[in-house]
């Protein structure tokens, strides 16, 4: 995840009268889902062998996990975080052999490094984060201990959240990235302090195992950072705004690197620079404000609130003040740009202006298409303004403009507060490479903006990667050689860095990712419960926007890969989708491993029957149901790997060049050989280095087998189609609809938003055509009592209501048309039988009447 501030928990809150529903709506029903019933059908725990680890430890062969007796594993997962690590000691077995019966067999322990006791493993007796408090790590020693004994493996990560304070000795915390992300793969002390948690945690004896951390085949995996990448924030801001002394610390080691390479200050020039033209005919209009704002416009959609103006200023004569009252839903959503320029593809431009704030912020400043897809084209940098005026210039050659379209924007960054420009500028011409006055002797090189010289930003990123790989390489060894440890390793995630992020964790045991579809975003306060949103749209309707698709694309050849962050986060409406979607897909693609974020609980409330915040597992009918499901699919193997298999190659001497043209992403490199989105429904998809100056493709794209088909929205809405013989799944807006798959008719009716998701699945391992068992999931909307939805149903802000969750009914017609002498129950919130459902012959009718959101399908 993106950095978390507190608690991923909501406080519920009681709602204004009248907000939302003041009684359960006809249609739905009230469904606390609870721990599943031991030997129910809903259990799938006979897939985990206990203990984990019994047979040895988990390895690679071949390029994926194996276990102990070398057979392959996968894992499907969850995350326990902050305080949810620590549970009471009566409470863990239960969690454990919760999750053992949902098919969980692997949990990431995630942000154990953030707080003090109760809610993290730092001692409170101590002022600084180097103390590990004894009754936490016994809390975590216990735990590790159920889970080992339910069948369930341990992912340990090291820096999650810890951000060090004064009393560590890091000055300036505030003005530090966040978690000390980036700095610390480079700062010679944090790293230093890294590794002593690391020994301190993993050379601990867990008396209940009786082994070392380092020593223990529970532990599968150690994660060295989360989301943690120097080259990710060179490719942003972060690194060009790091505070004293850190910021000397990077300019120092980046003049060093330069004079490895070049041998004095005029070879750093030659190199460099890119030419110089002078500065021609002013582009923009009204730029003087001589006629007030006229071609000046303000971007700032309701909800925001904000006015653009002309005003005197003593200094300047006329500047334009642009003023934010109230927040948008974007963090775009207070921009001022001018549109429909023409630039010249290739040639040199200058942008300067005069800019303050109050408060003082930072904002962008960009040229860009001024139509979709709104593609920068040359110019995207960002600057801190100030309550005092600054003059500000850059130059930059333009690429692939659009003729007439052409849009120079300020992003004020969404924040509120009053933003004054004054001179602003854009002419062709200007002078790009080495700085006038900087020298390689005296060591006075800027860091180079992103608006800098090709040799420059690729010097850049090659710079940061080397940074990254001393750091990678460093503590890897460090795990393996100085501790000892056996658990696989992996620095952090590899869409951190784009292609340079695949290269950094090239070199580790497995690669890992992380994804999540439409996030709740913060238009103001980071984590404001206040404010908040999300589009709130099906992924099903989203094939190539999706997150899935492209996610495949970061998975190395010869590697294990896993995603261990991945959620569809509540209150989306459609969210019954994740885990089907993700336990089949990772399948189809061959993944290792998957992990929902997060299990989730209040520490005095494991068994919540509410949904509690936006990414919680525990109370929720819309993930809880559909984990059998997942697990089914994955670690059961229900569907087949992809029959294709297309690799693309990559010039690995080449990285840095590629980070600097493509930048974070994937997406335009597979495009560029011609692979689209659709083609990994048919093809595993794999990333691999070659010696070649190209980018190239091996394989041959081969036709989808059927096992999983997904429809673009365009054609019919956007329906995800799983078609095996032991599950099947159908997910999309198909109420209304007959759908035939093989033995199998589904006949839907109609819900309140024309969405359903519905998945059969074979419980004895047996065909569906033959099963004697069999576990019915059908779903649509599940919220709480009283959720305070908004006009668009894009937030509920601090009104989640309260608990039971209640579910929406979703009636259809299961028929398994080579069938007979079938019998079906309604199952109760723990999986146990209740009431018969009408079958007749193989036909299974059912709908709200039933008051269960799952079903047991058996033979007579």
């Amino acid at each position: 995840m993106v950095r978390l501030l507190a608690h991923t928990g909501v406080i519920l809150l009681p709602l204004a009268a009248g907000a939302a529903w003041a009684q359960v709506p006809d249609g739905w029903f009230e469904f606390p889902i609870a721990i599943p019933a031991a030997g129910s059908v809903v259990d799938v725990s006979a897939l985990n062998t206990r203990p984990a680890g019994a047979s040895g430890f988990v390895t690679v062969r071949d390029g994926v996990l194996v276990d102990g007796r070398g057979e392959r594993i996968r894992f499907v997962g969850t995350n326990l975080t902050f305080a949810d690590a620590f549970p009471d000691r009566e409470l863990a077995p239960e969690i454990a052999r919760r999750m053992a019966a949902l098919g969980i067999n692997v949990v990431r322990f995630h942000h154990l490094d953030n707080q003090y006791r109760p809610r993290g493993i730092w001692d409170p007796d101590y002022p600084d984060f180097q103390h590990m408090d004894a009754e936490q790590l016994d809390r975590l020693d216990w735990m590790i201990y159920q889970l080992r004994e339910h069948g369930i493996y341990t992912n340990l990560n090291l820096h999650v959240s810890r951000w060090f304070n004064e009393a560590d000795g890091f000055p300036n915390r505030e003005a530090r990235p966040h978690y000390d992300k980036g700095l610390d793969n480079f700062e010679p002390r944090m790293i230093e302090l890294q590794q002593d948690y690391a020994r301190d945690l993993l050379t601990h004896v867990n008396p209940y195992t009786g082994n070392a951390y380092v020593d223990e085949p529970c532990v599968a995996f150690v994660e060295i950072t989360n989301e943690d990448s120097a080259l990710r924030y060179a490719l942003g801001d972060e690194l060009y705004r790091l505070p004293e002394p850190y910021d000397a610390l990077l300019r120092g080691l980046w003049v060093d690197w330069l004079r490895e390479r070049y041998a004095d200050t005029e070879a750093l020039q030659v190199a460099w620079d890119e030419g110089s033209e002078p500065l021609g005919e002013e582009i923009l209009r009204n730029r003087d404000f001589a006629d007030g704002t006229a071609e000046w416009v303000l971007e700032a959609p309701p909800p925001a609130q904000g006015l653009l103006e002309v005003v005197d200023d003593p200094e300047h004569g006329r500047v334009m003040h642009a003023q934010l009252t109230q927040v948008g839903l974007q963090p775009w959503h207070f921009q001022v740009h001018q549109v429909g320029h023409t630039i010249e593809d290739g040639r040199l431009y200058t942008v300067s202006f005069l800019a303050k704030a109050e408060p003082a912020r930072r904002i962008s400043v960009n040229v860009r298409y001024d139509v979709a897809d709104w593609r920068m084209v040359g110019l995207n940098e960002s600057v801190a303004l100030t309550p005092e005026w600054q003059r500000f210039s850059f130059t930059f050659r333009a690429r692939e403009p659009l003729p007439e379209h052409t849009r120079l924007s300020f992003n004020n960054m969404n924040v509120v507060g009053d933003v004054w420009y004054a001179d602003i500028s854009l002419r062709p011409g200007g002078t790009l490479g080495l700085p006038e006055g900087e020298s390689l002797e005296a060591g006075t090189v800027t860091l180079p903006p992103h608006s800098a010289t090709a040799q420059a930003q690729a010097d850049w990123y090659a710079f940061v990667m080397e940074l990254e790989r001393r750091y990678t390489l460093g503590m890897y060894r460090f795990l393996k050689d100085e501790l000892g440890l056996h658990a696989l390793v992996t620095n952090t995630q590899a869409t951190y860095g784009g292609v340079g992020g695949i290269l950094r964790e090239s070199r580790m045991d497995w690669l890992d990712v992380h994804a999540y579809w439409e996030h709740p975003r913060f238009p103001g306060r980071p984590w404001d419960g206040n404010n908040w949103n999300i589009p709130n749209t099906p992924m099903t309707a989203a094939l190539g926007r999706d997150r899935l698709t492209s996610l495949s694309g970061y998975r190395f050849a010869g590697k294990p890969y896993t995603v261990s962050e991945y959620n569809h986060p509540a209150p989306n409406d459609y969210r019954a989708e994740c885990m089907p979607m993700l336990g089949a897909w990772a399948a189809l693609q061959d993944w290792d491993g998957v992990y929902q974020f997060c299990y989730g609980a209040h520490p005095d409330d494991w068994a919540t029957s509410a949904i509690t915040g936006y990414f919680q597992m525990v109370g929720d009918p819309a993930k809880v149901a559909m984990f059998p499901v997942a697990a089914n699919l994955l670690r059961r193997g229900d569907v087949a790997p992809a029959a294709g298999e297309l690799t693309l190659r990559l010039p690995e001497a080449r990285v840095a060049e590629l980070v600097r043209d493509d930048g974070r992403g994937m997406a335009g490199l597979w495009g560029e050989v011609g692979v689209t989105p659709e083609m990994a429904l048919s093809n595993r998809l794999a990333v691999a280095w070659s010696d070649d100056d190209e980018v190239t493709l091996d394989g041959r794209p081969v036709s989808a087998d059927g096992q999983v088909r997904w429809s673009a929205a365009e054609d019919d809405g956007g329906v995800f189609i799983v078609d095996t013989e032991r599950t099947k799944v159908v997910l999309g807006p198909i109420a209304g609809r007959t759908v035939d798959l093989a033995g199998v008719r589904f006949e839907i009716g109609e819900t309140s938003n024309g969405y359903a998701a519905i998945a059969l699945t074979s419980m004895d391992g047996l065909a569906l055509a033959e099963s004697g068992r069999m576990l019915l999931v059908a779903m649509n909307r599940v919220e709480n009592q009283g959720m305070g939805w908004d006009e668009e149903r894009t937030t509920v802000g601090r009104g989640w209501g309260r608990g039971p969750a209640i579910a929406e009914g979703v009636p259809v017609t299961v028929t398994l048309t080579e069938r007979e002498g079938l019998s079906a129950w309604a199952l109760d919130v723990e999986g146990q039988r209740g009431a018969s459902a009408q079958m007749d012959g193989g036909a299974l009718r059912l709908g709200p009447q039933h008051r269960t959101v799952w079903y047991e399908i058996a033979t007579q």
